[in-house]
C-alpha cells in the first residue's frame, strides 16, 4: 500500500468544487466531500488505526494509583471509645516483560491497519465508478430525451402529412392510423424518458449533496483505445498482485494464522516487572496506646518479578486453538476464492472494453446504414414505391440506433473504468483522461 496514494486520497476528500462541479471531475471532488458512503469509510479507516496504539499499549507500563481517608468509629467494652481518621495512598507499577500474546497482538493489528488502508482505498474506487456510473446515466437520460422530442416532432410531420394525403386522395386512413399511433407512442415514451432523467439527476445528488447542474455532454469522437497492455494474461497477472481485495484476503489470512499462534500462547507462562509504594498515616490511639495527639505513618516500597504459569483452565485454551485452526482454514478458502474472483472479474471487464469497441463501431455503421435507408425511404414514399409506414418503420430504426450507440459509447467508458478497479489501478487521473474526452466536440 503506497501511503503517499492514500495521504493524496485523504488530502481530496476535504475539497469541495461546488463552482466546478458541471464536468465529470468536478462532481467526483464534490462528491469526496459529501458522499456518506465514502465519508463512512474514511471514519472507519481512521478508527481502524486506533487497533495498532491499543495494542502497542499492551507491552507499555500499567501504572495505577489509589488514594482513601476513612473516619474509624470503635466501641469498646470497659474502656473508652475511640474515633480517629486514618489517611493512605499507594501507586502500582506493572510493566509486561513476556506476554506472548500481546507481541503477537501488537503484528496482528499492524496488518489491520494495511487492510483498513485498502478498505479505504478500495472505497475511493468504487466512488469513482458511482459518480461516473451516476454521470453517464443522466448523460444517457438526457440523450433520451432529446431522441424522443426529436422522434416526436418527425413523426408529427408524417402525421400531419398523411392527414393531407388522405384528404387529397392520395393516400389511405390507414396510414394516418398508424402515423396517430405512432406519435401517441412517441408521447408515452417522451413522458417516460423526461421521467427517467429526473430520477437519474436524483440519484448523481445523493452523492454530490445538491441537485447537478448542466453536464457536459460526451463528445462525437470518442477514442477508442485498446487496454494496455492488450493482453489478457498480463492484466490477470497484475491484478493478482495489485488487487486491494487480495491483499485484505490475504492479510485475514495472516491475521487468522496468527490468531492460532496466539491461542497456543495461553499455555506459555507470563513474566511481568512489578512495583509499589503505599503510605499510611495512623493516630497512636488506634494502635491501642494512650491518645497522645500523635500519629504514626507507614510507607512500604517493593519491586520484584511476578511468574505466571497456567496449569489448568478447563479445556478453554484447547478450545481456542481448535476454533482459530478452523477460523485460519476458513481465511485461507476465502483468500482463494478472492483471488480467482478478481482473475475472472479482470477477464469479465476486459473482454468487455474489447468487445465494446466492436460494438460502437458495429452500431456507428449500422447509424450511418439506417439513416441511408431513412433516406431511400422518404423518397420511396414521394415517388409512390413505399409507404408511410415504410418511412415510420425506418425513422424508429434510426433512433433506436443512436440510443443504442450513446449507450455503448457511454458502456465502453465505465469498462474501462471497471477493469482498471478490478485490477485495483483505477485513480483520479483516469477522470480526467475522461473528462477530457467529454469536452472534445
Amino acid at each position: 500500500m503506497k501511503r503517499k496514494r492514500l495521504a493524496l486520497l485523504l488530502a481530496a476528500s476535504g475539497l469541495a468544487l461546488s463552482a466546478q462541479g458541471a464536468d465529470l471531475l468536478g462532481v467526483y471532488r464534490d462528491a469526496l466531500s459529501s458522499d456518506p458512503v465514502f465519508q463512512a469509510a474514511r471514519a472507519q479507516y481512521q478508527a481502524s488505526v486506533e487497533r495498532l496504539p491499543q495494542a502497542r499499549a499492551g507491552y507499555l507500563p500499567f501504572v495505577t494509583g489509589s488514594a482513601g481517608a476513612y473516619r474509624n468509629f470503635n466501641e469498646r467494652d470497659g474502656a473508652e471509645d475511640v474515633d480517629y481518621s486514618t489517611r493512605g495512598f499507594s501507586v502500582t507499577l506493572s510493566q509486561p516483560v513476556f506476554r506472548m500474546q500481546n507481541w503477537i497482538s501488537i503484528s496482528q493489528a499492524q496488518k489491520q491497519v494495511v487492510q483498513a488502508e485498502a478498505a479505504l482505498t478500495t472505497a475511493g474506487q468504487d466512488l469513482i465508478l458511482r459518480v461516473a456510473q451516476a454521470y453517464f446515466d443522466v448523460l444517457q437520460a438526457q440523450d433520451n430525451v432529446a431522441l424522443s422530442e426529436a422522434q416526436k416532432r418527425a413523426i408529427s410531420e408524417q402525421l400531419a402529412q398523411a392527414k393531407r394525403n388522405f384528404e387529397v386522395g392520395t393516400a389511405t386512413i390507414v396510414d394516418t392510423l398508424e402515423a396517430q399511433a405512432r406519435y401517441d407512442q412517441a408521447v408515452a415514451t417522451e413522458v417516460l424518458d423526461a421521467n427517467d432523467l429526473e430520477v437519474k439527476k436524483r440519484a448523481l445528488q445523493q452523492l454530490i449533496g445538491k441537485f447537478p447542474d448542466a453536464l457536459k455532454p460526451l463528445g462525437d469522437r470518442l477514442e477508442l483505445q485498446r487496454p494496455k497492455p492488450d493482453s489478457i494474461d498480463e492484466w490477470v497477472k497484475s491484478a493478482s498482485e495489485s488487487s486491494l481485495a487480495v491483499l485484505v484476503a490475504k492479510a485475514a489470512y495472516e491475521i487468522a494464522a496468527q490468531e492460532v499462534d496466539r491461542a497456543q500462547a495461553g499455555h506459555y507462562p507470563t513474566v511481568d516487572l512489578s512495583a509499589s509504594y503505599n503510605y499510611n498515616r495512623n493516630p497512636a490511639s488506634s494502635l491501642g496506646e494512650v491518645f497522645t495527639g500523635s500519629s504514626i505513618t507507614s510507607k512500604n516500597a517493593q519491586v520484584g518479578l511476578v511468574l505466571s504459569v497456567p496449569l489448568f483452565a478447563g479445556g478453554a485454551t484447547q478450545s481456542r486453538v481448535r476454533e482459530a485452526l478452523a477460523l485460519r482454514d476458513r481465511a485461507q478458502q476465502d483468500l482463494e476464492n478472492t483471488e480467482r474472483t478478481v482473475a475472472q472479474s479482470v477477464r469479465q471487464n476486459f473482454l468487455a472494453v474489447t468487445n465494446g469497441i466492436a460494438l460502437v463501431r458495429a452500431l456507428e455503421q449500422a447509424l450511418a446504414s439506417t439513416q441511408s435507408q431513412l433516406d431511400s425511404s422518404i423518397l420511396g414514399r414521394d415517388v409512390g414505391v413505399r409507404t408511410s409506414v415504410d418511412v415510420l418503420n425506418a425513422q424508429q430504426q434510426v433512433f433506436q440506433t443512436r440510443r443504442d450507440l450513446q449507450r455503448a459509447r457511454y458502456a465502453f467508458i465505465l469498462n474501462s473504468f471497471r477493469l482498471r478497479a478490478a485490477a485495483s489501478t483505477l485513480t483520479e487521473a483516469d477522470l480526467e483522461l475522461a473528462t477530457r474526452a467529454l469536452s472534445r466536440g
